[in-house]
């Protein structure tokens, strides 16, 4: 896993590096800021999924699961942080790559990325061994909602942003004070 995370990593910077020799590094740099910010407040979703998550292993375990409030935050937090350079990832590479149902592939790659090693732990938690189809069935929901809607809400957050960043600069092209 480690090797396909540094493969991505060198792939988003060689494509930021070409995307800044057309559009300046400034442009670059005002879309990865905005990324990292729309990544980290969509990432507030991967964590609530997560919580989710972790409360489904509780009560799979035959308990009720009690939360607090300060158990919640820590993973919800823990969590959102995680947006942040996936946002980045996002916006830098995958975006220009995905074209049409950009958000719902890109959530499908991060499920699919992070189902099994979820899935382990989350396997390795419980007190009973479920059947296989069962965890792997539930175990894959459950990842899928920390990330579809990451992914949905992290476009949605892009795309507007970026409509507004071409409005303003036909303003500007149109207002030459």
């Amino acid at each position: 896993m480690i090797y396909l995370l540094a493969a991505v990593v060198l792939l988003t910077v060689a494509r930021l590096a070409h995307v800044a020799r057309r559009r300046g590094a400034l442009f670059v740099l005002g879309g990865l800021a905005a990324a990292a910010a729309f990544g980290l407040v969509a990432g507030l979703l991967i964590g609530v999924g997560a919580r989710v998550g972790m409360s489904a292993i509780t009560f799979a375990n035959g308990e009720w699961p009690s939360p607090t409030l300060g158990g919640t935050l820590s993973v919800v937090f823990t969590f959102a942080a995680l947006g942040l350079p996936l946002g980045v990832v996002y916006e830098g590479l995958f975006r220009s790559w995905l074209g049409r149902g950009k958000a719902l592939t890109y959530g499908a790659l991060l499920t699919l990325c992070t189902w099994y090693p979820s899935a382990h732990a989350a396997a390795q938690q419980l007190t009973e061994r479920p059947s296989f189809v069962w965890l792997a069935s539930v175990s894959f929901v459950l990842v899928a909602l920390m990330w579809l809607p990451y992914a949905l809400a992290l476009e949605a957050l892009l795309a507007r942003w970026q409509s507004w960043r071409a409005a303003r600069a036909l303003l500007a092209a149109g207002n030459p004070a």
